[in-house]
């Protein structure tokens, strides 16, 4: 049924809908695009863009300097260095970044360094014994 709903739709919204599901848009507003006797159909709009962080920082950067939520437009070079980037809350795109980062055991970090201390001891009393 989900792959009957996506082929139904026009090439625009299935771009849409892979935009959203990546998280790269924020709702804007929606309104009654077909009228009868009442609304029979609703649309709604949305800013896209290129990353998690450039939503982030859009959406909360126009907040800072009074962008209306519905505006999608960057930031002069003026308003983007007025910005205040300690007031964004940038959790979502740490976790995204934590996500594709795989730290090393810890444990295998330990027995890495030690037995790389072990060898430089022993490469120095080697050396120094000839």
């Amino acid at each position: 049924m989900v792959v009957m709903d996506y082929l139904a739709c026009e090439e625009p919204e299935r771009m849409l809908a892979m935009k959203k599901g990546q998280g790269l848009c924020r709702f804007n507003e929606s309104h009654c695009s077909k009228k009868a006797i009442s609304c029979i159909e609703v649309t709604e709009s949305y800013c896209c863009f290129n990353s998690r962080l450039a939503r982030i920082v859009n959406t909360a950067g126009g907040a800072q300097i009074g962008k209306p939520a519905t505006d999608c437009s960057g930031f002069t070079p003026d308003e983007f260095t007025s910005l205040d980037f300690s007031k964004i809350d940038l959790a979502e795109f740490e976790a995204e970044i934590m996500a594709n980062v795989k730290m090393p055991d810890a444990g295998i970090i330990g027995t890495d360094v030690g037995a790389s201390v072990q060898n430089k001891l022993n490469n120095y009393y080697t050396r120094g014994a000839q």
